[in-house]
């Protein structure tokens, strides 16, 4: 079949042929056309379309054009080369305003001055701010605040733990217990409902949870709780390390000593006896694998279940923290024992989630036995593996029930750990601008509770879709929602 395909035309021989045939027909004579044809192996067909495009062209070069500068335009073709170009580029540009201007010239060639970038920003963080707060989830918050700070300016954070939706994002002049009340009550105004809230130990944010009195429960967040325990146990750990050495070091030169020939060399300063040394290691090795076992014991009672399946009691957890407690104090060590009177002094707060949860579930533990029981909180231990529903998997009489079992597993917290990793993905925005400036953090709410995760257990889903939010926008109906309310202006 290849003797149907048509030869290719040039450039050249298409201009020579449409030129030739917009002759009339006295300068063009008769079988002209058929010759042209048969020459460069063409229909006629294509002859008379090569002359009606050439037609075309020169009514539009040569048709009359309004007077005056001719108008910007508006469209941007977007090509391969076009994609390439901004593939390359966009790697390049640190987020500036100096590299957004240089980022316009490089990819479609147009200048803006800095302060008409500036000016554009503003408008839109200010449009970003309002339509943040229109964005309200059904369902209660389980809410995580933490404050973030950038050149000793304080912002306060608060991510939703259910969603990873971020309810504020926001700089303020001061960090004090007022400021932040004043915070957390506009968002109860504009309609967030709270079911508890976990933060740290700061003083600010503390004092403002208390004030705001829109939280129907509080607590602390679990591993700041058990912070210096962990940096204790680096602590223990290198003290053993060094004990070791001192022991190694007190063999060798004991050993050394008792040779047929002393060599040479210089004897380390401070060397204790072999016998004194490995008593210090035995005792160092020993106080560290006690420490370790013993936060390991601590850290594995205050898991709401335990190693059977089952529901841990209050009652039973603060036994066993008052027992690991007993069996620090015993180890008479001065850092173990300030580590153990913080412990005591925060034993209330550790069991407070653990409380909470078996407040909720009161009224249904005292109608279900213990197999029950257990069968229901493993099911919710694998409910994602085995894609178990409650309608379709469970017996109507017990839906209730393990519904309400399961949600107040699922809303178990305890942990302020998600505002301090959308903390890592700011800072790297926060360095770039050197700052908050007034538009950049309204702007980075919006992107990130539009955007969809990739993977996880909220994979496909945005923390607005997650959240329960109604009417979600995409990201790119938003921004142009966004910049419609946006003034133009006039490049500077």
């Amino acid at each position: 079949m290849a003797h149907y395909r048509r030869p290719a035309l040039d450039l050249s021989n298409r201009v020579q042929l449409a030129t030739e045939m917009l002759a009339p027909i006295p300068e063009r004579p008769w079988g002209r056309a058929s010759q042209l044809a048969r020459q460069h192996g063409i229909s006629r067909t294509r002859l008379y379309e090569l002359r009606a495009q050439a037609e075309r062209g020169l009514m539009e070069a040569l048709d009359c054009q309004p007077s005056g500068p001719r108008a910007r335009a508006t469209t941007l073709c977007i090509d391969q080369a076009w994609l390439q170009r901004a593939i390359v580029v966009l790697p390049m540009l640190s987020g500036s305003i100096r590299s957004i201007q240089c980022g316009l010239e490089l990819l479609v060639g147009v200048h803006r001055s800095a302060g008409y970038i500036s000016q554009t920003l503003q408008a839109a963080g200010a449009a970003a701010t309002v339509y943040n707060q229109t964005l309200v989830p059904t369902q209660p918050v389980l809410a995580e605040a933490d404050e973030v700070f950038q050149g000793q300016h304080p912002a306060l954070t608060v991510v939703d733990g259910r969603s990873f939706l971020i309810v504020n994002l926001a700089a303020a002049e001061a960090r004090d217990g007022t400021t932040w009340g004043v915070t957390f009550l506009d968002l109860h105004a504009l309609g967030f409902k709270f079911q508890d809230v976990v933060g740290d130990g700061a003083t600010g944010l503390r004092a403002g949870i208390q004030d705001a009195q829109v939280f129907p429960s509080q607590g602390f967040d679990l591993f700041h709780l058990l912070q210096d325990a962990q940096r204790l146990s680096g602590q223990l750990e290198r003290a053993a390390y060094q004990a070791i050495n001192v022991a190694e070091q007190a063999r060798y030169w004991e050993q050394r000593a008792q040779g047929p020939k002393h060599r040479g060399g210089r004897r380390p300063k401070n060397l204790v006896s072999r016998p004194e040394a490995e008593a210090q290691e035995a005792q160092a090795i020993a106080l560290y694998d006690l420490w370790q076992w013993l936060v390991r014991e601590i850290r594995q009672a205050l898991e709401p279940i335990d190693a059977r399946g089952r529901l841990r009691p209050v009652a039973a957890v603060r036994a066993d923290l008052e027992v690991a407690i007993e069996l620090l104090e015993m180890l008479n060590d001065k850092k173990v024992k300030a580590q153990t009177h913080k412990l005591v002094k925060h034993l209330d707060d550790l069991l407070a989630p653990l409380a909470r949860l078996e407040q909720q579930l009161a009224p249904w533990r005292t109608t279900l036995d213990a197999a029950t029981e257990a069968f229901v909180v493993w099911a919710w231990q694998h409910r994602e593996e085995l894609a178990l529903e409650v309608q379709k998997d469970f017996p109507v009489a017990l839906q209730p029930m393990v519904q309400a079992v399961w949600e107040a597993l699922t809303s178990f917290h305890r942990s302020s750990s998600l505002a301090e990793a959308l903390h890592s993905w700011l800072r790297s925005y926060l360095q770039v601008h050197r700052g908050m400036p007034d538009w950049l953090l309204p702007l980075l709410q919006l992107f990130w509770n539009h955007h969809y995760f990739q993977r996880g257990k909220r994979a496909g889903q945005s923390p607005l879709l997650a959240a329960g939010v109604p009417n979600v926008l995409s990201l790119s109906a938003a921004l142009d929602r966004l910049l419609a309310q946006v003034p133009v202006g006039s490049a500077i």
